[in-house]
């Protein structure tokens, strides 16, 4: 299975880095928003965050072209807003696709984590109690 996993760097990047640390894949590609050193991401996004919607729109383009390159089977997130745009591209291109809410959401999950119920394969949250018809807990993660 080929995994292409992204995340906004900063926090989602480093749980990202500790979930790709479990995962089974024969190959990882990573996707993320830190233009400078790319922190062994293969490819790169604009930040954007879900209420600068405009911003990510115009970025869908290239979130399709890569999703094609990377020949992924499964798009995984941990989050922001470039990986919920990722998310939507793998859906558009009939690709799995795994949402993984942030630990650090305990009391709700994300509005990006929020809009990736919709269209998502999977929703996972880290918090039992966070979990329903479209939402899972598989136990923690992180």
């Amino acid at each position: 299975m080929k995994l292409l996993c992204v995340a906004s760097f900063g926090g989602h990047w480093v749980q990202l880095k500790r979930l790709a640390t479990l995962l089974d894949a024969e190959e990882l590609t990573f996707v993320s928003t830190d233009a400078g050193q790319h922190h062994g991401a293969a490819y790169y996004l604009e930040d954007f965050s879900i209420r600068e919607l405009w911003r990510g729109v115009r970025q869908l383009p290239r979130a399709l072209r890569i999703v094609r390159r990377s020949g992924a089977d499964v798009v995984l997130s941990t989050g922001a807003a470039p990986g919920l745009l990722m998310l939507f591209a793998g859906f558009v291109l009939g690709k799995k696709t795994v949402w993984v809410d942030s630990i650090a959401n305990s009391k709700r999950l994300s509005l990006s984590g929020r809009a990736a119920g919709f269209f998502a394969s999977r929703v996972l949250t880290q918090w039992p109690e966070l979990a329903g018809s479209r939402v899972h807990y598989l136990g923690r993660l992180l």
